[in-house]
């Protein structure tokens, strides 16, 4: 396949190789709710790379939940209706899931649960999709992501592919949406802070819709942004705050390795070691957990994205840092219960 640029930072193994830490509390039970596989041209991230940063790390992983992805839109079906274009993207991550099974000796139980994509635009014509995308996965597709995140500003960016602007507010989205709801799917959000209030109205018009809100709301630190974290912070805050009122909203604590939301990391000269991630990332995840309650929220690597700031070691003891002073139970519920709740994975 021919070499095109990552639309992320540069994973770049040497970096990473300077620095290799021990787990902190290496025998804690971790559902890993979010993460991506892909071969699109910038690098590969199977199920084997997974597995070799999840061995190598030595945290206590035991299930993952894979995320659909921006770059592997480049992999959807070229032909039939539009609507059912996305389904390979579910098809190849239950068949990686289903690799992973069979390597030997391996504990992990990669992709127990699979979020895929569905354009919810096409509101009630996604039913006999979802029933398709279901069968495909073999009981693992959990839920649904749609390419959101937008930003009229050019330089505000995270994805292989730039969303359309207001997508919420599409007249079929409520009812795509509760073509999820009805089929017990849940819907995962990766949208920036200046989107939260569209969201809100999702979730205000389908409270029995269960929503996850991916990267602690998406607080944007490029473009207009750049250099005035006081004012990201005051317009997250705000948004968040309205939201954390809403039984149905669950959040994923992470992203923070992304340039967008404020990642530098990957200018310095060596990798950073757990206690700076966790030194600059806990204002963040504290306030979040503050407002939404330990019943809510989740820890999630965002790997492999989040590899071009830091190791998959260094990131997990980064919020085993965090967390230190939390009780046990806590800790379970941020490592590992709320993710198996949320996506309905028994062990």
């Amino acid at each position: 396949m021919k070499k095109i640029t990552s639309p992320h930072l540069d994973v770049r193994p040497s970096w990473l190789n300077k620095l290799k830490e021990k787990p902190i509390l290496p025998n804690l039970n971790i559902i890993d709710p979010h993460h991506h596989l892909w071969d699109v041209g910038f690098g590969r991230y199977y199920v084997e790379e997974l597995l070799e940063d999840i061995n190598t790390s030595g945290h206590n992983i035991k299930a993952t939940v894979y995320i659909m992805s921006s770059s592997n839109t480049k992999i959807y079906l070229k032909n039939g209706p539009e609507e059912f274009k996305p389904l390979s993207e579910i098809e190849f991550a239950t068949n990686e899931g289903k690799r992973a099974d069979l390597i030997k000796n391996n504990k992990v139980k990669v992709n127990a649960s699979i979020v895929g994509s569905l354009d919810l635009t096409y509101g009630n014509k996604l039913k006999p999709v979802i029933e398709k995308g279901l069968e495909i996965s073999e009981g693992r597709l959990k839920g649904i992501r749609m390419l959101l995140a937008a930003h009229p500003d050019p330089r505000i960016k995270s994805g292989a592919v730039k969303s359309d602007l207001s997508l919420m507010l599409h007249p079929k989205f409520i009812e795509g949406a509760k073509c999820l709801q009805d089929a017990g799917l849940s819907l995962d959000f990766w949208i920036y802070h200046t989107q939260l209030g569209e969201m809100e109205k999702i979730a205000r018009t389908l409270p029995e819709l269960s929503i996850i809100l991916n990267h602690i709301g998406g607080p944007i630190h490029l473009g207009e942004y750049e250099g005035k974290q006081a004012l990201t912070h005051r317009e997250w805050r705000t948004a968040m705050m309205r939201l954390s009122r809403l039984p149905n909203i669950k959040v994923k604590l992470g992203g923070l390795g992304m340039e967008v939301n404020g990642a530098k990391f990957h200018l310095n000269q060596d990798p950073p070691n757990s206690s700076e991630l966790a030194n600059i990332w806990k204002p963040w995840i504290y306030e979040t957990i503050n407002m939404f309650g330990v019943d809510k929220c989740m820890f999630e690597s965002n790997f492999p994205v989040d590899k071009g700031s830091c190791s998959y070691g260094s990131l997990w003891n980064a919020f085993k840092i965090i967390s230190k002073n939390m009780s046990d139970n806590e800790k379970n519920k941020l490592f590992y219960e709320n993710a198996a709740k949320t996506y309905k994975i028994q062990l």
